[in-house]
């Protein structure tokens, strides 16, 4: 570890520990998940919302690991105790060169944070917690999903937020990722009002014009 950096963060580690473990030319999104085990969900959910989230300009990256990122919110809100994807979504992969592009990217926000996050009110980040935060996250991957202008990027950086407070325990962090989506969500629920309301207003001028 370089000289003046704090004590390294417990999502560093699992990523770390993740390269150093697996040295094939493609990494699997089922390799990823199966090392993690129990601990997977947040760690899951962080790597499927940080291409939203930068953006990495790594081809195809989203559409590899953008669509767990429901189901696997889904899972966490039903209480499963690790995540469980699809074959067809478990055996996609990258390669290893790319899938080192984004632990590396991951690793440089980490790096920035090592400061700041730290285990604290523990109790916002326990499992009946978890239940509740996995409503947020599936609420935000829903809204990601939708087809709004630069819609993905406020939630996708959200639940990297939540994801980070909940590896390391940090309930501040937790605390403070809720609010914000909270905020996101009335923005967005805002701005796909706005929109259905110029669909209808366009749909009523045409059927005007049709039969006036």
């Amino acid at each position: 570890m370089p000289k003046g950096r704090s004590k390294e963060l417990q999502t560093s580690k699992l990523l770390r520990d993740f390269l150093e473990q697996h040295s094939g030319e493609r990494i699997y999104l089922k390799d990823f998940v199966n090392a993690l085990g129990d601990r997977s969900f947040a760690p899951v959910l962080l790597i499927c919302a940080l291409p939203e989230a930068l953006p990495l300009p790594i081809a195809g990256v989203s559409a590899i690991i953008g669509i767990p990122l429901i189901i696997v919110a889904g899972q966490l809100f039903l209480g499963l105790s690790k995540p469980f994807l699809p074959r067809w979504i478990a055996n996609r992969s990258l390669k290893r060169k790319d899938f080192e592009k984004l632990i590396h990217k991951i690793l440089l926000i980490l790096e920035r944070f090592e400061r700041i996050i730290r285990p604290r009110w523990k109790l916002v980040a326990s499992p009946l917690a978890q239940r509740f935060i996995a409503l947020i996250f599936l609420i935000l991957a829903i809204i990601i999903a939708l087809p709004i202008p630069f819609g993905n990027l406020p939630p996708a950086i959200v639940i990297v937020a939540l994801c980070l407070g909940l590896i390391e325990q940090d309930g501040v962090v937790i605390v403070l990722g809720v609010l914000a989506a909270c905020a996101v969500v009335a923005i967005m629920a805002s701005a796909i009002y706005a929109l259905f309301s110029l669909a209808f207003v366009g749909i009523q001028k045409q059927f005007n014009r049709i039969f006036s």
